[in-house]
């Protein structure tokens, strides 16, 4: 029995030391939105470990740091993350807001801002994409600008308004409505 409880002391020791070592070890990626740099994020791609930290530091403008998927770069992530906006004023020079990320493991992170028209002109960011391949931050960045190629239809005028505008629901690809404004 003192065996068994040896080592079972020693396991549960060892673990709390690695635990130790890995929180530690962990490192923070700083990430500039916007700012000086304009509509990207600096640098737009990094490669944590698990248990690191992204922070975001958001500069001037109204941006947000809104997880997406490579398929769909500028459509936010059901159940991913969401900074909502952070608005900074060209004039501040200090106690810029963040957005602090843990990595959880070392699949891909995918981001956007949400601000109109941001995400299409390559507001983006990846951490931990493929180096060569189908998933890299090059074919990721290409989606997003792509995007800026499409323009929603112009809105029709109608007796009641003077405008209306169709909308789709996130419920179903194949479901619209009309909406009056």
């Amino acid at each position: 029995m003192f065996s068994k409880l040896s080592f079972v002391l020693s396991l549960l020791s060892a673990l709390f030391v690695a635990s130790s070592v890995s929180a530690k070890d962990a490192r923070t990626f700083d990430i500039v939105v916007g700012g000086d740099a304009g509509l990207v994020y600096t640098p737009p791609v990094v490669y944590p470990d698990v248990g690191d930290t992204l922070r975001f530091w958001f500069r001037a403008k109204n941006h947000s740091v809104t997880q997406s998927s490579f398929n769909k770069p500028c459509t936010k992530l059901k159940g991913g993350f969401d900074s909502g906006f952070n608005p900074v004023s060209p004039d501040q020079k200090d106690d810029f807001p963040y957005f602090d990320v843990k990595v959880k493991n070392k699949k891909p992170i995918w981001v956007h801002c949400e601000q109109v028209g941001h995400c299409p002109a390559g507001m983006v960011f990846a951490a931990n994409p493929d180096l060569e391949g189908k998933k890299t931050f090059a074919n990721f960045l290409a989606k997003a600008k792509a995007l800026a190629s499409i323009s929603p239809p112009a809105p029709q005028p109608t007796a009641a308004h003077g405008y209306s505008a169709k909308f789709r629901r996130n419920i179903s690809d194949d479901e619209e409505e009309d909406a009056e404004e």
